[in-house]
């Protein structure tokens, strides 16, 4: 792997740039919350703010718990019938419980 790639243990990718997980995160937390999506604007509203969340990550092993805490948040949430203007909401849910570790 180069410099610019990485290995995430939460997204199960390697070989990648640190960006495209984050997106490959992104995008499978918000599948978490919407359920499989028909097409991408379904998902965008959220992928938007998990990758916002994700950019105030402090070094590697901040971004990997920050990616770990996302997808433990919102797996499952689909069932819970979230709309995409609860994008915000959700991401506060997922701060406080990364603030209740970090």
């Amino acid at each position: 792997m180069s410099d610019e790639e990485e290995f995430s243990h939460a997204a199960r990718l390697g070989g990648l740039r640190t960006l495209v997980i984050d997106r490959f995160v992104a995008a499978e937390a918000a599948v978490h919350v919407t359920g499989p999506p028909n097409d991408k604007d379904t998902i965008k509203p959220f992928v938007r703010y998990f990758l916002e969340w994700l950019r105030d990550a402090d070094g590697p092993a901040d971004r990997e718990l920050r990616r770990r805490v996302l997808l433990m948040v919102t797996e499952g949430r689909d069932r819970q019938g979230w709309s995409e203007n609860d994008a915000a909401k959700l991401i506060k849910v997922v701060d406080e419980v990364y603030g209740s570790i970090a």
